[in-house]
């Protein structure tokens, strides 16, 4: 078993008291807080069935580290297809995608902890986890993530059938349909900074376009990732020598690329890297990742990948290659680098994207309860407000959320 932290121990006893109430409750806990930890000592003193839900295998093995600590083996399942087992026990702990179309195989477990909440759609009936929640309904949840928001779209009604779409940051628990009723425990990463918990974040702005000189996509949703990396590559000089230079400064680091071609290109002109993917198969996978924890690979380029779950607590320096204005994917993306190891008094972000002075500093992100939970920076106040937008012509407005 595992001494808890003080935040830890008021989580645990949170998430217990609200066991007396119905609804979906949600758990905000920062990168590095010791999730799998306050998961594995709930499971422990429910002394109850429960189903631990994950998005993949990797946080699914993290959480499995920490349960088996506390739990006999015989007492604790696995159902996954990517870990090749099927077994439904007192703890079974599962990926999202090898049980959704069988929740009748899991209708006898009243209590649902579901890791990274946020990835949970809550409009969306017919996507994997609310088809799934709705087939083993009703079912307490308690969904715990790092970042409780995510992008929606809301409309502005100009009148005479013409609306605009916004693209929006929208908290979860204030999400159209109230799946999540309330907020049971919340602290902020820089309150586990302060506590020396965390490890702050050095910021060095080598800013090669700004957030108004990227192009967006044609739906006007995101930003054009493929225009961004041939406009950026345009600099090639000064991408090169911005690498470089993380590489002097850190013993390990890792870039976040807009697309799989700037990515591999990347990875040709830099020694001691290597590239990883969606299409990177396991084993490559693994072997790249062992790599870079034990110091063979200096550097590794990222597509998408190495955001939710992965865990390595040296790491020390994040090239910010990929721009955004969610600032759910931000964080995951420098949230990388929050974790204490050994030796570790910060982790450099050298950001080419303009990204840092739009979205703030990790660390003034914060959830803030007013008269109600708002999300908010350095940069400003972000809960519903618009990042990308465009014109549209009648839509039915059945089922639509509205900025307000």
């Amino acid at each position: 078993m595992y001494e808890l932290r003080p935040y830890q121990e008021a989580c645990v006893k949170k998430i217990l008291w609200s066991q007396q109430f119905e609804g979906g409750d949600i758990v905000c806990l920062p990168t590095g807080a010791g999730k799998s930890i306050i998961i594995a000592e709930l499971v422990h003193r429910l002394n109850k069935p429960v189903l631990l839900l994950a998005p993949t295998r990797e946080i699914t093995l993290q959480n499995l580290e920490k349960v088996s600590a506390y739990l006999p083996s015989h007492e604790i399942g696995i159902y996954s297809a990517s870990l090749n087992r099927k077994e439904i026990k007192k703890c079974t702990l599962a990926t999202i995608g090898s049980i959704y179309k069988k929740p009748e195989l899991f209708a006898h477990f009243s209590l649902v902890l579901a890791d990274e909440a946020h990835l949970i759609n809550v409009k969306d009936s017919n996507g994997m986890y609310m088809s799934f929640l709705n087939g083993i309904s009703p079912v307490k949840v308690v969904g715990l993530t790092a970042t409780p928001y995510r992008l929606d779209v809301a409309y502005e009604n100009l009148g005479d059938g013409v609306f605009i779409a916004h693209t929006a940051t929208k908290l979860i628990n204030r999400t159209k349909g109230n799946f999540w009723k309330r907020v049971v425990f919340n602290i902020n990463i820089s309150n586990l900074i302060e506590e020396g918990y965390l490890t702050p974040l050095k910021y060095i702005d080598k800013t090669i376009l700004e957030h108004d000189q990227i192009p967006t996509n044609i739906s006007q949703s995101d930003f054009n990732l493929d225009k961004f990396a041939e406009k950026i590559s345009e600099n090639e000089d000064k991408l090169m020598e911005a690498i470089f230079f993380a590489e002097e400064l850190c013993k390990h680091v890792l870039v976040f690329c807009p697309n799989v071609d700037q990515a591999e290109w990347l990875q040709t002109q830099v020694a001691s890297s290597e590239v990883v993917t969606a299409k990177t198969k396991r084993k490559e996978r693994e072997r790249i990742i062992n790599g870079f924890r034990n110091g063979n690979i200096k550097t590794v380029f990222n597509v998408g990948v190495l955001t939710t779950g992965f865990d390595f607590p040296e790491l020390d320096g994040i090239v910010l290659l990929r721009p955004t204005k969610s600032i759910g994917l931000y964080y995951q993306m420098l949230g990388r680098g929050v974790r204490s190891a050994k030796g570790k008094t910060h982790c450099k972000v050298i950001d080419l994207t303009g990204t840092v002075k739009f979205l703030g500093k990790v660390e003034t992100i914060k959830m803030e309860k007013d008269q109600m939970w708002e999300l908010r920076s350095e940069t400003g106040s972000w809960h519903n407000k618009s990042l990308y937008s465009v014109k549209i012509g009648d839509v039915k407005q059945d089922n639509l959320s509205f900025l307000r």
